[in-house]
């Protein structure tokens, strides 16, 4: 009995690093959606679709494409580089994560200024053209923040 409270005791500490290491992982790294390490910029006013596509939304065999305008809408400039995000889900219950993509600006963005925005979603493991109602959620603009 001694033995097994021994390695019961020795597996819920592996078990406890090894949670541990899961969480750490995903609360500090630079991935979609909320990390830590970016600041986020709430001054800008965003929407799907084009002039060449109102939709904004495309589907091919091989991918999930979502397009739209983004606007400065604050009172200073956002210096480049700047980032875009956005999670895309198989459609608008936004019940079923796809996963989710980044687009980086290397241009500043000055007040009341707009620039188009293309989002892409591609996996291997699934079949893009299944997700015709696709619709995408969480966009948010960002700064990139070193640690």
């Amino acid at each position: 009995m001694k033995k097994l409270l021994t390695l019961f005791h020795m597996n819920k500490k592996y078990l406890s690093i090894i949670i541990y290491s899961f969480f750490f992982t995903i609360n500090c790294g630079d991935g979609i959606i909320g990390s830590e390490s970016n600041q986020a910029i709430s001054h800008v006013e965003w929407s799907l679709g084009t002039p060449d596509d109102s939709a904004g939304y495309v589907v091919s065999n091989s991918m999930l494409t979502a397009t739209g305008i983004i606007k400065n809408i604050g009172d200073t400039t956002i210096m480049a580089p700047w980032h875009v995000e956005a999670e895309f889900y198989t459609d608008s219950t936004f019940s079923f994560l796809l996963g989710g993509d980044q687009y980086s600006f290397n241009v500043n963005l000055d007040t009341n200024t707009s620039t188009f925005w293309t989002l892409k979603f591609s996996s291997s493991e699934i079949v893009e053209s299944n997700y015709t109602d696709f619709a995408i959620k969480n966009f948010r603009a960002f700064i990139k923040k070193n640690n």
